[in-house]
């Protein structure tokens, strides 16, 4: 088991104590206390949200779905929701600021923060939310220890669509590190955002698959932004990075830059001496989560969730300026930073999603981070769902700030 320990503001859960339990021992540094998650306004007052066309579609997803809808006003139009301050949950942020959701019957409370995903999922466990961001590796490692989550929204979406590379993460070093690519990794410390991540999935299987033992490795939890000052001062060896954090130091398209470079994405994988990970295909690794007495009691609350969040992705389609507006209010990253991004895609319900979990669940077991017998498909949450709907939520919408004049 990995080595880690924290460094920066995040937080080790009591739930998320409970998926590492076997390296308790190895991970007795003192952990700092939580802060209170901020709260935004509640969303405006708006008309109804505009009709727009839909981009090019991906087949229709197979989940069940319901053609009899009767009365679809939401069961807990107040949700308390916890995502991160990321551009990859833009849509949702959108959502609320053009009136989508009060356009479905929603009025959310976002309680937004910095950081990885613990803190928002033992937010939809404990009940401090109604729904929170998480990772596909740590809902996977809770469901295997008794607490299980529903996914509702998938957000952004890693993958390479037309010869365009979509990921947003990667491994970074400084200039004259001796690190060349991923089999230099052992007995190093890399920094990561948090226990349970995708980073640490991630990482370890990687590191199998290149001969590198991954018990030589140390873990360093600090957030994103902190990754290169770490780097620099010596306190890292390799910064587990994601876009826009990255944007500053190395643009996007770039390999190196002020002192720094990149030595692979580790979620593509396939070039750089990184396995091939998620591949072509992609995956769509942030989704906002709920428990499933929540989804079972608010059908109609998690239809209207989603809609919001399918039409506010269609609305940063077309209009990307005013979207990158709202991306520099919600993260703080300046525009002309965030134009250096890669692009960003987003989907509310992608087609392959079972697929492409059991594709992450395999790789954690392989990675002796998950035992066998997972059933993947008991995350889908059963969405009363239209036939059009269910099409119109398994398109794509692609959003890239470079091209704005």
């Amino acid at each position: 088991m990995l080595r880690i320990r924290n460094r920066g503001p995040l937080v080790l859960l009591v739930a998320l104590a409970l998926v590492f339990t076997a390296c308790a021992s190895d991970d007795a540094d003192d952990t700092p206390a939580a802060t209170e998650a901020p709260t935004t306004t509640q969303a405006p007052a708006t008309t109804a949200a505009p009709t727009t066309e839909a981009p090019t579609t991906t087949a229709a997803p197979t989940t069940t779905t319901t053609e009899a809808m009767v009365d679809m006003t939401p069961e807990t139009p107040n949700i308390r929701v916890m995502p991160a301050t990321l551009a990859q949950f833009l849509p949702l942020y959108v959502a609320q600021e053009q009136g989508f959701f009060a356009h479905y019957g929603l009025e959310p409370e976002i309680l937004a923060f910095e950081g990885g995903a613990g803190r928002a999922t033992e937010a939809a466990l404990s009940g401090e939310a109604h729904m929170g961001y998480t990772s596909w590796p740590l809902a996977f490692s809770l469901a295997e220890r008794g607490q299980q989550l529903k996914f509702i929204t998938t957000h952004a979406y890693y993958a390479v669509v037309d010869g365009v590379d979509y990921s947003t993460h990667r491994l970074i070093v400084t200039e004259d590190s001796p690190i060349q690519t991923v089999a230099d990794l052992e007995g190093t410390r890399i920094g990561v955002i948090a226990r349970g991540s995708n980073e640490e999935a991630f990482l370890t299987s990687i590191m199998l698959q290149v001969g590198v033992d991954p018990d030589s490795v140390e873990l360093i939890e600090a957030f994103w932004g902190a990754h290169p000052d770490l780097l620099t001062s010596g306190e890292i060896d390799v910064g587990y990075m994601i876009y826009p954090f990255i944007t500053g130091i190395i643009p996007y398209g770039q390999t190196e830059g002020n002192g720094f470079r990149s030595i692979g994405d580790p979620y593509i994988g396939g070039a750089d001496g990184i396995p091939e990970m998620l591949g072509d295909l992609g995956a769509g690794m942030f989704p906002m989560a709920a428990s499933p007495e929540f989804v079972a009691e608010n059908p109609n609350t998690i239809r209207a969730w989603a809609l919001a969040i399918r039409d506010a992705s269609q609305w940063i389609v077309d209009n990307p300026a005013e979207a990158l507006d709202i991306s520099v209010a919600i993260s703080g990253v300046p525009a002309e930073a965030q134009r250096s991004n890669p692009p960003h895609m987003y989907v509310t319900w992608p087609e392959n999603l079972v697929d492409q979990m059991e594709r992450v669940a395999d790789m954690m077991v392989e990675a002796d981070l998950l035992g066998e017998g997972l059933d993947v498909a008991a995350f889908i949450s059963d969405l009363p769902f239209t036939e059009e709907e269910m099409i119109e939520n398994g398109r794509f919408f692609p959003w890239d700030p470079s091209q704005l004049p």
